[in-house]
């Protein structure tokens, strides 16, 4: 049985809380992002992004698979003290060990490689989280549901990355201390979780290690990983050998929108792994269905409205964040729009059904096949349509994926398919793509574009959806009513 310490921790609290801290990841880029592609121009901000995705890979091979993998177990044993320090102790062990092996190819590959030559001080800079990851053990937070530490600690590093960013980034050649800068804001709440997660287990090398539990599952995770991480970041690399720094800054900057409005959703899914992963290690599957079948209806009715308004709303968004230099891509922006629908509901079948039920090997087959497709249709369509060529694959391969993951999800789990759910979005999105146009005839400024835009449909979307008897919508109104009459 759960012990209290965990049931006081609600899942609207947790997602409340995930969604806080993915909403500053949108709220801090509005922030810097304009600042940031004006200085650092195409040329500096492709750099970076050149930079930064050689690097993902390294940070992958010495993350393993091992913080899914350590979330889902972790929270089986949680609650038995001595079962999750042994448990924790190994997973750590394995964990720097990886991490040696990562540093020594990152760095043989530095040494050899004529083409990153000039690259070195920045990927050097930008591979600083590998090793913030390792001793942070941020899968500790996750699988004791500690959200508040988690969105207050992301929150605090934010805004000393933006207050540095200002003060020292000034000219396009400071693309280094961007990358050092982006670093504080991405890993260094990890130096504080270093002594922050004592409070759960005592951090130490294990001896005599039970190898075998723990490979096979982390390894099946891992390669899962790789051909995730190839699929999304080689359109930027392989636009980087093909194409020239220019075209990999403005890709850049429509896959960075795509991804931090991607990630603000997908902080519905993460927070209810743990808890999921709980209920099935206790055999209570009435209460994980109605969980998932719950996150399922509330994906829906937030990510498809997004995907709209993004779509719609592409070029004024392009041109605030990053001006005019960066207005070619729109389409890119646009392709991707569409592509975030395939992405969350991917997300969702993998790590609330797929993952949950240890089917890590339907998650490495899909991933695998849609990042060989990935390369091979980037090969041929960046050489002749560029970056929108590299939009087109992600797509392809997103919606590749959402169908293997369907196809394999339906035996273990059934989602209820409501139809006034899907009447009542299907028509909210049409009155959000109206209000956008009808904005967008009276007004010529983008900002005020943007801006009206949100302040208007929004709000007629989810009065739409309490009209419609929506039960996510309803349920949440409910419960908000509940505590302001007891306050």
């Amino acid at each position: 049985m759960e012990s209290n310490k965990h049931k006081s921790k609600s899942i609207k609290v947790n997602a409340a809380l995930n969604i806080t801290k993915q909403l500053c990841k949108v709220i801090f880029p509005l922030i810097t992002m304009p600042y940031v592609t004006r200085v650092l121009q195409t040329s500096g901000y492709g750099k970076y992004n050149f930079g930064s995705s050689i690097v993902s890979y390294f940070i992958l091979l010495a993350g393993l698979g091992i913080s899914d993998y350590a979330i889902r177990e972790g929270a089986r044993v949680r609650d038995n003290r001595e079962k999750f320090q042994r448990f924790s102790e190994e997973v750590f062990t394995i964990n720097v060990l990886s991490t040696i092996v990562s540093y020594t190819v990152l760095f043989g590959l530095l040494l050899f490689s004529k083409k990153l030559l000039d690259y070195r001080l920045l990927i050097i800079v930008q591979s600083i989280p590998i090793i913030l990851n390792t001793l942070g053990c941020d899968w500790v937070n996750s699988v004791y549901e500690d959200f508040f530490y988690i969105t207050v600690r992301y929150i605090a590093m934010q805004i000393l990355s933006v207050l540095l960013l200002f003060v020292f980034v000034r000219t396009a050649d400071d693309y280094v201390i961007y990358a050092l800068v982006t670093t504080i804001a991405s890993a260094g709440g990890n130096i504080l979780n270093f002594f922050y997660v004592r409070w759960y287990f005592r951090l130490r090398i294990a001896g005599n290690m039970n190898l075998k539990q723990h490979i096979k599952p982390i390894m099946m995770l891992f390669f899962n990983t790789i051909a995730s991480t190839i699929y999304v970041n080689s359109d930027t690399t392989m636009l980087g050998y093909l194409r020239d720094e220019t075209v990999v800054g403005i890709y850049g900057l429509a896959t960075k929108i795509y991804l931090v409005i991607k990630q603000l959703l997908n902080a519905i899914v993460m927070v209810a792994l743990p808890r999921l992963s709980a209920y099935l290690g206790r055999g209570e599957k009435k209460k994980y269905n109605e969980l998932t079948n719950k996150i399922f209806d509330t994906i829906c009715t937030l990510v498809v409205p997004a995907v709209f308004g993004m779509f719609v709303l592409s070029k004024e968004i392009v041109v605030i964040i990053g001006g005019n230099e960066y207005s070619s891509g729109v389409t890119a922006l646009k392709i991707l729009s569409v592509a975030l629908f395939f992405s969350v509901l991917s997300v969702f079948y993998c790590c609330a059904i797929l993952l949950p039920f240890k089917q890590e090997k339907i998650c490495l087959m899909a991933s695998s096949i849609s990042a060989v497709l990935n390369v091979l249709l980037n090969f041929l369509l960046i050489p002749i349509i560029s970056y929108n060529g590299a939009a087109i694959t992600t797509l392809i391969s997103e919606a590749l994926i959402l169908v293997i993951y369907i196809i394999s999800s339906r035996k273990l789990v059934t989602l209820r398919i409501n139809f006034r759910l899907v009447v009542s979005i299907a028509v909210g999105c049409l009155v959000i793509v109206l209000i956008c146009f009808g904005i967008k005839s009276l007004v010529s400024n983008d900002a005020i574009i943007i801006f009206a835009s949100i302040i208007v449909a929004v709000p007629i979307y989810f009065l739409f959806q309490i009209y419609m008897k929506n039960e996510i919508i309803v349920e949440m109104l409910h419960g908000f009513r509940i505590k302001v009459k007891n306050e």
